[in-house]
């Protein structure tokens, strides 16, 4: 039920990249918009995409039956499951023609023991197995590493990590996939979103063009001081293009509660926003997860009111139909999310 965007991912980050196992310092092309979101359990009572029904409830809510065309979930570490562990997901989301785009993180191991190889087995049995498998995946290694609130923070608190070993652990793990041939894992360097100018430098943490695919940002409206999308991201947005220029750019985490403000106007205003002012983004993952900031509740998902739903369904529409000009036949149709083949079992 997901658009294709698996094998439009490898065309437009560049074939020859991918072949030699690098990515590209540069593109002509422009990847198409990667929408989706993490969607949680209040559908089913099961997470996509374990639930696929989830995803069907959520394009209906809040896309107006569009097919969305990414999933966004998570592998924890490498070491707790190989790659194949997840297959059945993996290939539930292939099957429906999207992308996986998966958050593999490091915990509470420190950057300097991953980047001295402490755990190069893990890491090379699940590229391994990954580079087999042979799909496109888009890989969140480490996000929003500019902060402090997680262990693998460059902001250190627990584990004293540090941007240079940020830089040398990723790209150490980088080079493990490249040599075992996982060209087919793209990598989304995701920082937070740094409104305030209170965290790590983003210059100091990039690990360098022939070592990431996406650039990307996380950020929350969390409304106790109701900011704009483009309040929120503009700083940020300015560095990345800055740091990488060529790369294009996926908000891997995004959302706004309904409380001291209005939601629907606000994803209103983030959709005309990303049609002028961030010309650079070239996808969109909301977190549609309730979350909790010590005792209250965060109402992240869009179908917390009809006017939210409406609202993304309208942006979204306009956002395909600006970034799908051009095609035509089942390509575009495919594009503007309106595919229609259901998903297999795995």
């Amino acid at each position: 039920m997901l658009v294709v965007a698996a094998l439009v991912l490898l065309v437009v980050l560049g074939g020859s990249a991918a072949a030699s196992g690098r990515t590209s310092r540069t593109t002509s092309q422009t990847p198409p918009f990667l929408w989706g979101a993490w969607i949680g359990n209040q559908f089913t009572g099961t997470e996509a995409p374990w639930s696929w029904d989830a995803v069907t409830d959520w394009e209906t809510k809040n896309a107006g039956g569009r097919h969305l065309n990414a999933i966004h979930w998570g592998v924890g570490t490498a070491w707790s499951h190989p790659f194949n562990y997840w297959l059945g997901p993996f290939n539930l989301v292939r099957n429906a023609g999207g992308t996986s785009v998966v958050d593999m993180v490091t915990g509470t191991v420190r950057l300097s023991k991953i980047a001295h190889g402490a755990y190069d087995g893990a890491f090379r049995t699940w590229a391994t197995q990954a580079a087999a498998w042979g799909y496109p995946l888009v890989l969140r290694f480490d996000f929003e590493m500019n902060g402090q609130w997680f262990q693998w923070g460059t902001r250190p608190i627990v584990n004293k990590n540090t941007p240079a070993s940020f830089v040398a652990a990723w790209r150490h793990v980088h080079r493990i996939f490249t040599r075992a041939g996982a060209t087919n894992v793209q990598w989304a360097w995701c920082p937070n979103i740094d409104p305030y100018r209170e965290m790590t430098s983003l210059k100091r943490l990039y690990p360098g063009g022939k070592y990431v695919d996406w650039t990307c940002l996380d950020g929350y409206n969390f409304g106790k001081a109701w900011m704009s999308f483009s309040k929120l991201y503009t700083h940020s947005y300015r560095q990345v293009i800055r740091i990488a220029p060529t790369k294009p750019m996926l908000i891997g985490e995004i959302a706004s509660t309904e409380r001291g403000g209005n939601k629907a106007r606000w994803i209103h205003s983030m959709f005309q926003a990303l049609g002028t002012k961030f010309r650079h983004i070239h996808g969109l993952l909301w977190w549609d997860k309730w979350g909790f900031k010590g005792k209250r509740r965060l109402d992240w998902p869009i179908e917390t009111s009809k006017a939210a739903s409406t609202a993304f369904s309208r942006g979204i529409g306009k956002t395909l139909a600006r970034t799908c000009h051009g095609l035509t036949g089942t390509i575009r149709t495919a594009c503007l999310g309106r595919a229609t083949t259901p998903p297999t079992t795995p």
